[in-house]
């Protein structure tokens, strides 16, 4: 008994080192969610103390000496005494980085508020949202919309026998309507009044009521960084999200990274019928379907000029074919890789020219012989108002009405040195030199859907690798406001 007495207090205190050890180590290893864990100079520290148990008991059994236990246990300690504190300073600092990661959201967030708040405003006054924050400060610096101020209450009482008479109410057949009073019979009886005027965006949205539950003031010009950061910029997309919704937005097109450059959106190949034609530099008209007066040419081929001059328009290669009378006419064409000239004369094609056969002849070009459409991925949408848009009845399509788009950009602070219109293939037209009066219209592309927009941090703060990237609205479904991913 006094033997086991012994054993006992000669292993206890080892045991218990040696025990909480073990415990610390399955700490290190198993504990802790996803990809956050125990850091490594806890793992250290969990060895550090269950060696110490280990020392001790190989002293006890006399396998190390009474000095070499001693500065192993007193080197374990202190590096155990390291360890903890470092492993103490990590969590400081770790509960810092999240109480400083809460501040960054909250201020993130209140960011994010102002641009779907701004946001709201702009698709009240265009239908839209918008996709560029330039385009959103101008609105809030130099925009004014409709604000109405009302002044008086609706009486919760029954109409009076004054105001009956001013409304032309009966006493016994509109005792229904005599119980009380609405807003628009308030307004005609003179106890309630609305005021309309135009007030500037900016000191509609960011007033000083609106700043009082503020994280932080609002400054125009910081509209679109991100909050707390060095110079980082929200990001934001906006677009129309296709449904079924009986709501048309009319879209002029640009090409990407040159915003300034419209497209006629006849010039875009939505069928997919031209993706043959993508990235490759095409000269010239394609023959989209044969032409029975042209039995020569083959569908696909590539008329790459006629003499030597190259054609974009069927219009202009009709000229030419009402103008050679006598003369022998070079078709230069494509034919898959073989380069072919194909001479013919005008009376290859018609044997007795008449007013009725160009004209017949011309709706077959028109339709069959185009030039290669663009790939459609290379343009982006800019949306307009119906007031710019020219359309003689349902079926015919859109145009853009040019002078008042000049109105729209010169109110936007749009560079008009640098706009241009393709009408034709090839052809730009600048913005400056567009005749008015002239028959080539510049069509438009009609959408039907919702407008949506996103705005986000483009890398959030993240101490411990979590990606919850706060996000405001939503491309892939309709929201009236924002929510918070």
């Amino acid at each position: 008994m006094e033997e086991r007495s012994l054993l006992i207090k000669k292993y206890i205190f080892p045991a218990i080192v040696i025990l909480l050890g073990l415990v610390l180590l399955n700490t290190a290893l198993f504990s802790g969610t996803g990809s956050i864990n125990q850091s490594g100079t806890f793992l250290l520290g969990a060895i550090v103390v269950l060696l110490m148990g280990v020392i001790t008991v190989l002293y006890i059994k006399e396998i190390i000496g009474k000095n070499a236990h001693l500065i192993i246990l007193f080197s374990l300690l202190i590096s155990c005494l390291f360890l903890g504190y470092s492993t103490y300073s990590s969590i400081s600092t770790t509960i810092a980085q999240i109480e400083l990661k809460k501040e960054i959201d909250a201020n993130i967030k209140q960011g994010l508020r102002d641009i779907e708040i701004v946001q709201l405003e702009y698709k009240k006054k265009y239908g839209w949202y918008s996709d560029n924050f330039n385009e959103l400060k101008r609105f809030l610096a130099q925009d004014s919309v409709y604000s109405i101020s009302t002044m008086g209450v609706v009486p919760d009482y029954k109409i009076t026998s004054e105001h009956a008479e001013i409304l032309g109410y009966d006493a016994i057949l509109d005792y229904i309507q005599l119980e009380s009073y609405d807003e628009k019979e308030a307004l005609m009886c003179g106890l309630l009044t609305k005021d309309t005027s135009w007030e500037n965006v900016f000191e509609k949205l960011f007033n000083s009521d609106s700043l009082d539950n503020r994280l932080y003031d609002f400054k125009l010009e910081n509209l679109d960084l991100v909050p707390m950061s060095d110079n980082k910029n929200f990001k934001m997309y906006a677009g129309i999200l296709e449904s079924s919704d009986n709501v048309s937005f009319e879209t002029i097109l640009y090409k990407n990274g040159a915003k300034y450059e419209f497209v006629s959106s006849y010039l875009i190949d939505y069928n997919g019928n031209d993706t043959a034609y993508y990235n490759k530099d095409i000269q010239g008209l394609i023959v989209k379907d044969s032409i029975p007066q042209l039995p020569q040419l083959n569908i696909g081929d590539n008329i790459t000029a006629v003499d030597s001059t190259t054609y974009n328009r069927p219009s202009d290669f009709l000229e030419v074919l009402k103008n050679k009378r006598k003369d022998t006419i070079i078709f230069h064409v494509t034919r898959g890789k073989k380069n072919l000239k194909i001479k013919l004369t005008q009376k290859d094609i018609v044997s007795k020219p008449s007013r009725a056969f160009w004209t017949d002849f011309e709706d077959v070009l028109s339709y069959n012989l185009q030039p290669p459409l663009y790939n459609p991925e290379l343009f982006e949408p800019f949306y307009i108002g119906k007031n710019l848009i020219s359309k003689d009845d349902e079926f015919s399509s859109p145009s853009l009405k040019i002078k008042e788009f000049k109105i729209l950009a010169e109110s936007r602070n749009m560079d008009s040195s640098i706009i241009s219109f393709e009408i034709f293939k090839g052809d730009k037209i600048d913005y400056s030199n567009y005749n008015e009066n002239s028959e080539d219209y510049f069509y438009l592309l009609s959408k039907l859907g919702t407008p949506v927009f996103t705005a986000f941090d483009p890398s959030p703060y993240d101490p411990l690798n979590e990606r919850d990237t706060l996000t405001t609205g939503s491309l892939t479904e309709v929201k009236t406001s924002g929510n918070w991913k």
